[in-house]
Order: C-alpha cells, then sequence, then structure tokens
C-alpha cells in the first residue's frame, strides 16, 4: 500500500464514523422530539382538549420539529395519514 490508499482509507474510515455518529445524533433528536409530541397529547387531553384536536396538536409540533422547512416550503403535500 502507499501513502495515498493509507491516505483515502484513513478518510473513508473518518467519513464512515461521521455517518454514524450524525445517524445517532439524528435518531436521539427523534426520539426526544417523540417523547415532547407525546407529552403535548396527553397535556392536551388531561386539559379537556378532545382527542383528534389533542391528535392534531401533538402532529403539528411533530411536523415542525420534523419535516424540512424546504419541503414545506415547496409546497409539497404532507402524506395523508389513514383514518381509523
Amino acid at each position: 500500500m502507499n501513502d495515498g490508499e493509507d491516505f483515502e482509507s484513513v478518510i473513508r474510515a473518518i467519513e464512515g464514523d461521521f455517518a454514524i455518529a450524525e445517524a445517532e445524533k439524528r435518531g436521539n433528536f427523534a426520539v426526544c422530539i417523540a417523547h415532547v409530541a407525546g407529552v403535548v397529547m396527553k397535556s392536551a387531553l388531561d386539559s379537556g382538549v378532545p382527542y383528534e384536536l389533542a391528535q392534531e396538536m401533538a402532529r403539528d409540533y411533530w411536523n415542525s420539529e420534523m419535516i424540512p422547512i424546504e419541503v414545506l416550503e415547496a409546497g409539497n403535500e404532507l402524506p395523508e395519514e389513514p383514518t381509523p
């Protein structure tokens, strides 16, 4: 192996480590947002808000945190949730 191949190997390893760290960060963020969305819904229900409205409030919070702004600004529709 020459120095160029060693360098490329090191760079690939570093990129892989960064990709794994970024995936873990995004996963932890999603878990946190899911928790807060649940708290929003539970608090709304505990305050007497009807179930469907509380669910919509939690969904709005989730979407505001998880859906990229560019998607919303482009006018793309969010997928419809199936109705039970």
